[in-house]
């Protein structure tokens, strides 16, 4: 498995760049937004993944191992192949990615060009509750502990939690939280 390159950028097209390592040129597949940065000549350390296929071996290169983990949870869901995932990727950055399935927002991943509503849905549906779509946010990830010992909603908890200002406190964090799923259950 390929899982990191690090080399001279040789070549960009639209879809890719090719990175020279050891007097072998990988051509890696990057999401657009990654692609407007680099330059011919630039030292590069990518992230990567090979996918194999019957009739074609792909190179998918990405900027942190974070990106690459949203990657594999993105293209193991069925319907979205890996074409499909870096696009994702490249419409949304991780953070937006983690917020959006926590909030079960689906409008957010309709937004990215060839994702429509059949899709939107069933990726909120296929990575709810995966590890590698915490938050990154540890204050977020301890509140969330506590609501779960409390008996909210795992969902109803994330997606509250992602509406919330990140600089509160825990304490101040819980009892807003505390509030909004209160409200909720009143309605």
């Amino acid at each position: 498995m390929i899982s990191l390159v690090s080399g001279q950028v040789r070549a960009i097209t639209s879809v890719s760049a090719t990175v020279m390592v050891g007097g072998v040129g990988y051509e890696i597949f990057l999401a657009p937004r990654h692609l407007v940065g680099l330059r011919g000549g630039d030292e590069v350390t990518l992230h990567t993944r090979l996918i194999v296929r019957e009739d074609d071996m792909s190179l998918f290169g990405f900027q942190s191992a974070r990106e690459r983990e949203l990657f594999d949870e993105l293209n193991a869901v069925s319907g979205i192949g890996p074409k499909l995932a870096l696009t994702v990727l490249s419409g949304m950055d991780p953070d937006e990615i983690v917020e959006a399935v926590a909030s079960q927002d689906e409008a957010r991943f309709r937004a990215v060009s060839g994702v429509g509503p059949k899709t939107a849905k069933l990726i909120l549906i296929s990575l709810g509750g995966k590890t590698t779509l915490q938050s990154s946010n540890p204050k977020s990830s301890k509140v969330l502990a506590a609501l779960a010992q409390l008996g909210a909603d795992d969902q109803k908890a994330r997606r509250v939690l992602s509406e919330l200002p990140g600089d509160l406190d825990e304490g101040e964090m819980l009892k807003r939280a505390l509030a909004s799923l209160g409200k909720e259950k009143l309605r």
